[in-house]
C-alpha cells in the first residue's frame, strides 16, 4: 500500500475444508454402475436398514437432507434397475447413498470476492448497511464454486461478519422445459434454495457443460433498473476444462438463480463487468477481450454484447503486462469509481482505480499511477504467489468498503476514506 491509507486491516476468511457437500459420484461405465447396484439389490430388507442407519449417524451431523440428496443421486442411476417399483424407499436410499461423495468446497482456496448491498435492510440502526459477500471457493480437482457470506457496515465504518454455518446446502433444480430440454437453451438452468435455509449455506456448485470444472470470478452488482425495480446479476467465468466462457447469474433475492448464457461477438475472454443502472438508455459493461485492455460496450440486451472499445490500456509499470476491472464501477458523485487489477514484473498482481464521467465513461477522469493495494512481503507465498484480486468492491458513507483475495488464497476485507481517495484520483500529479 502506497498512496492512501488503509484502514485496520482485521478481517480474514480462510478456507476451511470441513465445510462439504454432498455430490453425485456415478462411475462412467455402465457395467460397473450395475454391478453396484446389483450388490445391494442382493441384500436382506433388515441389511438394508441396518447398513442404512449406520451411515445416518456417520453422515447425519455432517449434512442437511441426507435422504433427500441420496434420493436425488438414486434417480440419476434407477434407469439401470429392471423394476424400480419394487424397491422399498430405504433401498432406494441406500443406492443413492452408494453413489454419493463428499466434495470439500474450499479446501484449496476462498478467494477473489464480490460485495453488494443485501436485499433486505431490515433492522439495523442509523447508518448501517447490511451486506452480502460472493466468494470463489476451490476445492479438489480445482473445482471452483460460489458461496455466500453476510455481514453489516456499521455507522462508523467497522465491519461485523455474521457467523457462518457448519452446513452447506445445494440447490434444487427447477425443471427445464421440454424445449429447453431439446434446444442449446439446456445450457440454462434455474435453481431455489429455501428461504429458511442460511445463506452462508447456499452454494452454486458447477453444473451445465460449459461449467463443469468452474464458476469463477463472480462479479455480482444491484442493478436498479430505469422503472426502479431491483435486480442482482453476477457476470462469471464458466469453465469446462478446456474452454472459457463469460456467463451471467441473475437474482432478485439470493434464493433463486437464474443461470443464462450470453451471446454476441464480445462475448468471450474473461472480465465482464456491469455498471450498476443503464447509462443514456443502454447496458453497459466492462471487459477484457484482448487479455490486455479494459474495454467498454453498450448493447440494448443484457445478453447480447459485441463491438468492445479499449478503454483504459496498461499505462504504469506495476500494470504493463495487462490490466483489467475489479468489478462493477461504483457510482460517487465524482464519477464512476473503477477498480483495477494490474499485473508487471514476476506476474506481480496490484489493486488499483479509475475514475470515469457519470454520463460519458468513455472519458477517463482521473488514475492512480501506484497501486492502491499491493502484495506485503509477508503475503507473498501462497497457491498463486504475489497476487491481490478482487471481483468488487461497496461504498458506505465516506468509505469504500474493498475485499480482495491473496495469493489465489483466501480473503481480507480492508476500507478507505472515499473522498480522499477520490481527491487523489483527480489530481494531476502522482499522488
Amino acid at each position: 500500500m502506497r498512496t492512501l491509507k488503509m484502514y485496520a486491516d482485521t478481517l480474514h476468511l480462510r478456507p476451511d475444508p470441513t465445510r462439504v457437500l454432498l455430490r453425485a459420484f456415478i462411475p462412467e461405465q455402465p457395467l460397473r454402475v450395475r454391478r453396484i447396484v446389483n450388490r445391494a439389490l442382493a441384500l436382506s430388507e433388515v441389511e438394508v436398514s441396518n447398513e442404512l442407519g449406520g451411515i445416518r449417524a456417520e453422515f447425519g451431523g455432517r449434512h442437511r437432507r441426507l435422504d433427500d440428496v441420496w434420493t436425488e443421486h438414486y434417480e440419476k442411476v434407477q434407469h439401470h434397475i429392471s423394476e424400480p417399483q419394487a424397491l422399498s424407499t430405504e433401498r432406494k436410499v441406500l443406492i443413492g447413498a452408494l453413489f454419493t461423495g463428499e466434495y470439500s468446497l474450499e479446501s484449496a482456496a476462498l478467494f477473489n470476492p464480490s460485495i453488494v448491498a443485501a436485499p433486505d435492510q431490515g433492522g439495523l440502526r442509523p447508518n448501517e448497511l447490511r451486506f452480502i459477500l460472493s466468494l470463489r471457493a476451490v476445492g479438489e480437482g480445482h473445482i471452483s464454486s460460489v458461496e455466500f457470506r453476510s455481514g453489516v457496515v456499521r455507522a462508523d465504518g467497522s465491519i461485523l461478519l455474521d457467523t457462518s454455518s457448519p452446513f452447506v446446502t445445494s440447490p434444487e433444480l427447477l425443471q427445464r422445459t421440454a424445449q429447453q430440454a431439446r434446444s442449446t437453451a439446456k445450457l440454462n438452468y434455474e435453481v431455489r434454495f429455501e428461504p429458511s435455509e442460511p445463506l452462508s449455506e447456499r452454494v452454486l456448485f458447477p453444473r451445465s457443460e460449459t461449467e463443469l470444472s468452474g464458476i469463477e470470478d463472480a462479479r455480482f452488482v444491484r442493478f436498479v433498473d430505469e422503472d426502479g425495480t431491483v435486480a442482482y446479476y453476477g457476470t462469471y467465468t464458466a469453465y469446462d476444462g478446456r474452454a472459457i466462457r463469460p456467463q451471467l447469474i441473475e437474482t432478485k433475492d439470493f434464493c433463486r438463480f437464474r443461470i443464462r448464457t450470453l451471446s454476441g461477438p464480445a462475448v468471450y475472454n474473461k472480465g465482464m463487468a456491469l455498471f450498476p443502472h443503464r447509462i443514456n438508455g443502454r447496458y453497459a459493461m466492462l471487459s477484457r477481450q484482448d487479455d490486455e485492455n479494459i474495454m467498454l460496450m453498450h448493447s440494448d440486451d443484457l445478453h447480447y454484447w459485441s463491438d468492445p472499445e479499449v478503454l483504459i490500456p496498461p499505462e504504469q509499470p506495476w500494470e504493463m503486462v495487462k490490466v483489467g476491472n475489479c468489478g462493477s464501477p461504483l457510482q460517487t458523485e465524482a464519477g464512476w469509481l473503477v477498480l483495477t487489477h494490474g499485473v508487471g514484473p514476476v506476474r506481480k498482481y496490484c489493486l488499483g482505480a479509475v475514475l470515469l464521467d457519470l454520463e460519458n465513461p468513455r472519458r477517463v477522469l482521473g488514475r492512480l499511477k501506484k497501486p492502491l493495494v499491493e502484495p506485503q512481503r509477508n503475503d507473498w507465498q501462497g497457491y498463486v504467489p504475489n497476487v491481490v484480486y478482487s471481483c468488487g468492491g461497496l461504498i458506505h458513507q465516506d468509505r469504500l468498503i474493498l475485499p480482495y483475495g491473496i495469493n489465489d488464497s483466501e480473503t481480507r476485507i480492508v476500507t478507505f476514506e472515499l473522498s480522499k481517495l477520490l481527491a487523489a484520483l483527480l489530481k494531476k500529479n502522482d499522488p
